[in-house]
């Protein structure tokens, strides 16, 4: 690589930066960012319910996504929690347009370099006349807490401390 694709490197990440400093000082724009990721997984899991894909690793991306940008949102102005990627280890068809998922999502705190993994269950229902997520509940079981992420609720995110059992 020469100095000049070095240089043209580094101006697209600078720009890309300043992009996302400028939608992460907005509500609004964060909860466009929130739609379109909750439009892309909508699309992904259709397929997936009808038994015309089996394709999980999109929406292991668009789930994490759409964790990382709800957690923007609801701890906003400064973000906490990062969800770095996810594993789906069940996905289970409810009907026709709802799926529950286990997986294991490996957190991170903004800032830092520290991931640790958690358990994760979501429960999704999509919406095909908007082509969208009609509602989810997203849970992460994370350092004896509870981290909810919701849609359509009338809270959208709780933290709860976990009963012993």
């Amino acid at each position: 690589m020469n100095e000049h694709e070095l240089l043209e490197i580094q101006h697209e990440l600078q720009a890309q930066e300043k992009r996302l400093n400028y939608i992460l000082s907005s509500k609004r724009r964060i909860q466009n960012m929130i739609d379109s990721f909750e439009q892309d997984l909508a699309k992904q899991l259709l397929p997936v319910i009808h038994n015309e894909s089996n394709d999980q690793a999109s929406i292991e991306s668009s789930m994490a996504l759409l964790a990382c940008w709800k957690f923007s949102k609801v701890e906003f102005p400064k973000t906490i929690h990062w969800c770095s990627e996810l594993s789906i280890s069940n996905l289970t068809i409810k009907d026709e347009f709802t799926v529950a998922v286990k997986a294991q999502a490996w957190l991170g705190i903004l800032g830092s370099d520290e991931l640790w993994q958690t358990p994760l269950y979501v429960e999704i229902t999509v919406d095909p006349k908007v082509k969208g997520l009609k509602n989810y509940h997203i849970h992460f079981l994370s350092k004896g807490k509870i981290i909810s992420l919701r849609k359509n609720s009338k809270q959208s995110v709780t933290v709860k401390q976990m009963q012993s059992m």
